[in-house]
């Protein structure tokens, strides 16, 4: 018989647990059950086999241990155990068994046991020349009653090497420590599936806010791409500034979960300004509201003729039908420059804004008596607008964006090791030099993963192929954009060589933007790269 003093016992359950609030990594902590219950009943094998949460018809080998073999891993390459065929029958395998009928089963000969299946015990010890004899398998149970697994112990061994069936002392000590096994395997899959549901609603705001409107693209899920690749160039330098810096398993998932949310506030903003593809436009483009004016103002100039010529002399109305034409010509060249002025690809210059307001300057009584202008104070507001198709009050609400995303982070009560996801997603529109938004923080306000933001978010918005309204920038244009940022101080230096450095950039093109787009350029010509 094998024996171990009551203080031993003691002591070793008093270790287990403890590890349950002490170990952090739940595979070594199942770890350390699985080599207890072996220590606890000399047993010279151990396997641990949990439910599959995707496929409740089977069976997984998570943990798996053998002295006698010196086989001591977690294994990948064995396939699941099925619990049941394609007639719903449950195998006769024993582990099966086990979970089937959510009983303890003790065997003390495997081999003079006929109800069981052991035909591939029996292969297995004609393969590795070994004797399978005593098994103990025990179901663990968790907190609502369902069998989330099987604990099986194989050879219980006495003080003097021989094999042993399993004692019933040794049963009640396996099916308690099973009970612990099934506490951790419970604890762990409920973290697990309160993070992935945490994780799922975090991309499925940043999903809505992509598919709010197509200008964006897909920019919340590429810009955690894109910081994440950064990321692990720093944790990867060897050499230069980054050399001593390091992002623990923590720091890189909560830098992925503000890059998931460091848009939010988008949400607010109204789809008419997000889309604001012209000038004009709002619901619509109101430029046929324009021409519909236009058409008005020309029909009201050939009335005017036509009513003038009834008493007018042959002379007079030959000159009054020249000025029409005239008239109807620059109606059409000026309805041609407001069409292209909309659509703001190219910057107003100051004869171009003067000439819009000496069209809004003109006027003309309709028949109903009311005044009529060609262009409405706001559209011409709109059309005066030098660089792009957003009016100052409209840029201001799209950078207001970020203010709701402020408030709406800093609103939350975060877990320890999130607490910074507020510094690290609500700053990547701040400058080194203190000349972002909206904070105007400076150089010494923002933590590296704050600079990585910011360049993942620029990189991004250049570089995305899939707005409708722009092509994506060429990856040299990209990448001189962020040169120039850099030197103009508003973009981490270090960091951007880095970028460069280490391929981070390139990978992610080769990714995501399209063949016309990956160019080739001298990295040492790159402003700011030195």
């Amino acid at each position: 018989m094998f024996h171990l003093a009551p203080e031993e016992i003691a002591k070793h359950l008093a270790d287990l647990t403890s590890a349950l609030t002490t170990e952090k990594d739940h595979t070594k902590l199942l770890d350390r059950i699985i080599l207890g219950c072996m220590y606890l009943t000399n047993a010279d094998g151990g396997t641990l086999y949990t439910l599959n949460e995707e496929n409740e018809n089977e069976l997984a080998f998570t943990i798996l241990h053998n002295r006698s073999l010196g086989i001591h891993r977690k294994p990948h390459d064995l396939q699941a155990i099925q619990v049941f065929n394609s007639q719903q029958q449950a195998s006769k395998l024993v582990v099966v068994q086990t979970f089937v009928q959510r009983e303890t089963i003790n065997i003390p000969d495997a081999y003079a046991c006929s109800t069981y299946d052991f035909s591939g015990t029996r292969n297995f010890d004609k393969q590795l020349s070994y004797h399978s004899k005593s098994f103990l398998c025990v179901p663990l149970q968790d907190h609502e009653g369902e069998i989330i697994g099987v604990l099986q112990l194989i050879n219980a061994i006495d003080d003097k090497g021989e094999i042993i069936p399993f004692q019933e002392t040794q049963q009640y000590l396996v099916e308690s420590l099973a009970s612990l096994a099934a506490t951790v395997l419970t604890k762990q899959r409920l973290i697990d599936a309160q993070r992935h549901l945490f994780e799922s609603f975090i991309k499925l705001i940043g999903r809505a806010i992509d598919h709010k409107s197509p200008v964006t693209g897909k920019h919340c899920e590429q810009v955690p791409e894109i910081a994440m690749l950064l990321a692990d160039a720093v944790n990867a330098a060897n050499q230069g500034a980054f050399a001593d810096t390091t992002f623990c398993d923590v720091e890189m998932y909560e830098l992925r979960i503000a890059a998931w949310l460091h848009d939010c506030g988008k949400i607010t903003t109204p789809e008419y300004i997000i889309d604001k593809a012209t000038k004009l436009h709002t619901m619509f483009d109101r430029i046929n509201l324009i021409e519909s004016r236009f058409r008005e103002y020309r029909l009201h100039l050939e009335i005017d003729y036509l009513t003038t010529s009834a008493t007018a002399s042959e002379q007079e109305r030959a000159e009054a039908q020249v000025r029409l034409k005239q008239q109807q010509q620059q109606l059409e060249q000026d309805l041609d420059f407001i069409k292209h002025a909309n659509a703001g690809s190219e910057f107003m210059a100051d004869e171009d804004v003067e000439r819009i307001l000496s069209l809004a300057k003109i006027s003309w009584t309709d028949i109903e008596g009311k005044v009529r202008h060609l262009l409405t104070n706001d559209e011409t507001e709109n059309l005066c607008i030098r660089k792009g198709t957003l009016t100052e009050h409209e840029r201001q609400v799209m950078r207001d964006h970020i203010k709701v995303s402020i408030d709406m982070l800093e609103s939350l009560n975060y877990p320890k090791q999130l607490k910074d996801v507020p510094e690290i997603a609500c700053n990547h529109h701040e400058h080194l030099d203190g000349s972002g938004y909206p904070r105007g923080l400076k150089a010494d306000d923002l933590s590296t993963r704050a600079r990585i933001m910011c360049i993942a978010d620029i990189f991004e918005a250049l570089t995305s192929p899939d707005r409708p309204y722009k092509k994506g920038m060429l990856l040299s244009q990209a990448m001189t954009i962020l040169g120039r940022m850099v030197e103009n101080n508003h973009l981490d230096a270090d960091l951007f060589k880095l970028f460069v450095e280490s391929g981070a950039y390139l990978s992610y093109a080769q990714k995501h933007m399209t063949p016309r787009q990956i160019d080739e350029f001298s990295i040492d010509s790159l402003p700011g790269f030195a």
